[in-house]
């Protein structure tokens, strides 16, 4: 098999179809991006401003981007079914990650179109690769009942609870930066401020789905000021709603604060009149999954994120 082509030598019939493809794909994850993200992603590859590699349709397609923050990269790999998917995304992932600039120092990879059994295969041959960690992530779905719409009471520990829109964006990306630090969420947000800071502004402009404000909040206690916990929350559809992000400080973890925030959230998507609502957890983040099932949550997909780390793939070198 041929090694993938430059974005830049396709057709722009041939990206906007596979960009497409893309879309549809994390629209079943409940991640799609929103607005006119399928035309301008095809510009920006055309153009050659977003690097990408591809493969045409007619060899069952397959198309490789990734955009970069600070130091870190951010790419998608998606293929086409059929014969030879798992070695077109196998070298699809080499040929983004052989040409990342020098300064990048990691890169952090999704995947749509493979077969559970195909994007194993891929993963078990990127792990080869020195600096490859593979993280496993977790859709869990519930569904919405009355029992949702009872009282849960006042926020514990004297508590009070504030809009979303009412805490500093910075606030929020510090107490998100410090909720999963050293966890493998972080290795898929980053260690920084900054990269919180861009995640919560895409979900505060509704990039990723309208922003539900009446089912997020904030907790936060007043004296000394501190900010506690939140939870934010995004429409899919008319029926279905995602909490895309949910942040406990860790000296307030497993002492009651987010599980009320859950509890808080399923009453207002309750009171909203959605029908589902779904969140992604790391599988190696067990006292989450733990609280997740336990509040009636179930897994009903799982997706693969491959990460790459120059510095772990680099020799160790004594002075």
């Amino acid at each position: 098999m041929d090694d993938p082509e430059a974005a830049t030598a396709a057709s722009a019939d041939e990206l906007l179809e596979q960009v497409h493809a893309v879309r549809r794909e994390l629209e079943l994850r409940d991640e799609s991006p929103g607005g006119e993200w399928v035309e301008s992603s095809a510009r920006e590859l055309a153009a050659g401003r977003t690097p990408g590699w591809y493969y045409p349709t007619s060899v069952g397609g397959g198309l490789a981007f990734y955009a970069t923050r600070g130091l870190d990269a951010f790419g998608h790999v998606h293929v086409g079914s059929g014969p030879g998917a798992a070695e077109r995304a196998r070298r699809l992932v080499e040929t983004l990650l052989d040409h990342l600039p020098r300064e990048i120092g990691t890169a952090a990879i999704g995947f749509t179109g493979l077969a559970v059994e195909e994007e194993r295969s891929v993963l078990a041959a990127l792990a080869a690769r020195p600096g490859s960690t593979v993280i496993e992530r977790m859709a869990m779905d519930r569904p919405l009942g009355p029992d949702d719409g009872a009282p849960v009471g006042g926020p514990p520990d004297g508590l009070s609870l504030v809009p979303i829109r009412a805490v500093a964006l910075d606030a929020l990306a510090e107490l998100d930066t410090r909720a999963f630090a050293q966890s493998v969420d972080a290795l898929l947000v980053g260690s920084d401020v900054a990269h919180y800071r861009h995640v919560l502004t895409t979900l505060l402009d509704g990039q990723l789905g309208l922003f539900l404000d009446a089912a997020s909040t904030a907790l936060y206690r007043p004296d000394p000021p501190e900010l506690v916990g939140a939870i934010l929350t995004t429409e899919r559809s008319a029926r279905r709603a995602v909490f895309v992000d949910f942040m406990v400080a860790p000296e307030r973890q497993r002492a009651g604060v987010g599980r009320f925030l859950l509890r808080w959230g399923l009453r207002a998507l309750w009171a909203l009149g959605y029908e589902r609502v779904r969140l992604w957890v790391s599988a190696a983040n067990t006292p989450a999954r733990r609280l997740y099932e336990t509040s009636g949550f179930r897994t009903t997909a799982t997706a693969s994120i491959y990460r790459w780390s120059r510095s772990a793939a680099q020799p160790q070198t004594s002075r």
